[in-house]
């Protein structure tokens, strides 16, 4: 045992603490709203402007006034592959939500195939941690549901799964 860790154990036994308990279950595994309670602030989503894959600039700000769902992405991740068609689905179906895929570090020539080989269409903005870190986000894929207002409503870690990202969703932009 190193000498300089008696003493940090002899402190922390002295001042009660425990330590602290391994969390038994993924907590990216689950839709985590954040958590806004009525009597405080609206957390809003930070502005930013990025490249899209044409070249446009595009600014968060281009869409207020309507709902946006952000989701930060890589081709490389998993969970992020398995979710590209419910975005696409929504994008398709959904003439009140727009769906902006923030990709981070990839670039064009890694992301362009990706696109055509799973039929993808909506909009991909290029990114490096920037974006990603104003949004706190920890791990891929983390999606944003932003109101008309510019107000984040939802925050998921991990994949989302249609139907109860829809009916979360539909919740949301009812009021409910």
């Amino acid at each position: 045992m190193r000498l300089w860790l008696i003493p940090v154990l002899v402190v922390l036994a002295a001042c009660g603490a425990q330590p602290a308990a391994m969390p038994t279950a993924d907590p990216f595994a689950t839709s985590t709203p954040l958590p806004l309670i009525e009597d405080e602030e609206p957390v809003y989503a930070p502005d930013f402007t990025l490249a899209s894959l044409s070249g446009e600039r595009v600014s968060l700000s281009d869409y207020a006034g309507g709902w946006v769902l952000l989701n930060f992405w890589q081709t490389t991740c998993a969970p992020c592959v398995e979710e590209m068609p419910v975005f696409q689905q929504l994008h398709d179906e959904r003439d009140d939500l727009t769906v902006l895929a923030v990709n981070i570090r990839e670039q064009e020539p890694q992301i362009r195939p990706f696109l055509a080989e799973h039929r993808l269409t909506f909009p991909v903005l290029l990114s490096d941690d920037t974006v990603a870190l104003s949004y706190t986000v920890m791990a891929l894929p983390q999606t944003v549901v932003i109101d008309p207002n510019g107000e984040i409503q939802y925050r998921q870690f991990g994949a989302v799964k249609l139907e109860s990202f829809e009916v979360r969703l539909n919740g949301l932009m009812q009021g409910v």
